[in-house]
């Protein structure tokens, strides 16, 4: 069961290349879904004062983070990358392990080619990695779905941001949740 569960301390938030232009490649009906959900992790995270690790892909040809996502990161850095897998790129593979955290919460865009791939490889290297279904998009549905089902069958634990959120949160009553359930209304 433990692979099941995660507590705030030994977590972290992966957002990758939610970008202007990938954004606005990706499947119409999810788009401002996939964007709110992926607000209300980087909002929980901030609340846990958990690590938030940001990419983007290529950002000269693709854009930069999204207007939408951008303010919410305040000074978080941002790791340019060309290789797909987060986990290929040197610098953020060593943010990662320097985070010292264990359990990686991944969220972001494409979900069968960057999302997949880094998911894979976060699992190769031994980290517990958790899908927010809800908050990762492809340019088409089957492709996400396939993603999403390759990445469970490997190992990952996929779950909605409200899962998330609450499987983070624990209890009720706490400040945390105070600041965090209203997101969900």
């Amino acid at each position: 069961m433990s692979k099941f569960q995660f507590k705030p301390q030994e977590s972290l938030l992966l957002v990758i290349d939610i970008q202007e232009r990938l954004h606005q490649a990706m499947e119409e009906a999810r788009r401002s879904s996939y964007v709110k959900n992926s607000g209300i992790l980087i909002k929980t995270a901030q609340a846990f004062d958990m690590p938030i690790v940001v990419s983007e892909q290529y950002p000269r040809g693709l854009g930069p983070t999204i207007e939408e996502i951008k303010p919410m990161l305040g000074d978080t850095p941002v790791h340019e990358k060309l290789a797909f897998s987060c986990w290929g790129d040197a610098p953020i593979q060593a943010t990662i392990k320097d985070s010292g955290r264990a359990v990686v919460i991944v969220i972001g865009i494409e979900a069968h080619v960057c999302v997949l791939q880094t998911v894979m490889d976060l699992m190769a290297a031994g980290y517990k990695t958790v899908v927010a279904a809800d908050a990762v998009c492809s340019r088409n549905a089957s492709d996400r779905e396939t993603a999403l089902q390759a990445m469970s069958a490997a190992g990952a634990v996929a779950y909605s941001t409200e899962s998330i959120a609450f499987m983070l949160l624990q209890r009720a009553g706490t400040p945390e949740f105070k600041q965090i359930s209203p997101l969900f209304k």
